[in-house]
């Protein structure tokens, strides 16, 4: 989302009375260009609940999230996490509090980063190789993973059936719109699986596509 229109999201939740949730899981990946600042450090009324974790970074079994909160808003989540439970994984969260203070995490950053670099390239790379005009690149330039966009009409259950019946999952845009998205899309990951692996991936897809 560019600078204008998350200031034009603050204002709005400014005029409605409303509180924005951040959620920001692959903010610590970014390939290109200038990071944005998230909408928590634009905040200047105390609107946006940020979100973040570290299954994402560190493993995915480390199920070790966290929140920066409004201070005004402290003491109602003080009071639903007590409700919901009254157990905090202590050895875990200072064994990662260690982890952090040492360094050690932003030098594992740094590798996971270059990793993933790596991955987007290959992937990146194999679409133009093998989709090459018939598709447009969304969201490319942070996270771990990207959206395709077929220029010509297709259906995202069909492809998504097809690419699976190739041994290729993929995931549609639509479930993540509010009604019906504006054309098919497609959501592949690429954080977790090998250069060879991203390019026969790709290579099966652009026969469907």
């Amino acid at each position: 989302m560019p600078l204008a229109r998350r200031l034009e999201l603050l204002e709005w939740a400014k005029r409605v009375n409303a509180v924005i949730v951040e959620d920001d899981y692959d903010g610590e990946f970014h390939y290109e260009g200038q990071p944005l600042e998230s909408l928590q450090g634009l905040d200047r009324e105390g609107r946006v609940i940020y979100i973040g974790t570290f299954s994402r970074t560190v493993f995915s079994a480390l199920r070790i999230g966290y929140l920066i909160a409004p201070k005004r808003l402290v003491p109602a989540f003080t009071a639903a996490k007590w409700l919901c439970d009254r157990h905090t994984a202590t050895l875990e969260q200072e064994t990662l509090a260690d982890f952090i203070a040492s360094g050690m995490y932003e030098r594992y950053l740094r590798r996971v980063r270059r990793r993933n670099a790596m991955r987007r390239e290959a992937l990146l790379g194999a679409v133009r190789t093998y989709l090459g005009e018939r598709v447009d690149v969304g969201g490319d330039g942070a996270g771990a993973h990207v959206v395709l966009w077929p220029k010509r009409k297709v259906s995202e259950e069909g492809v998504i059936a097809a690419a699976a019946e190739r041994g290729v999952r993929v995931y549609g845009i639509g479930g993540y719109y509010l009604t019906r998205a504006r054309k098919a899309g497609f959501i592949l990951g690429y954080s977790r699986m090998s250069e060879a692996q991203i390019r026969e991936g790709i290579r099966r897809l652009g026969e469907l596509l």
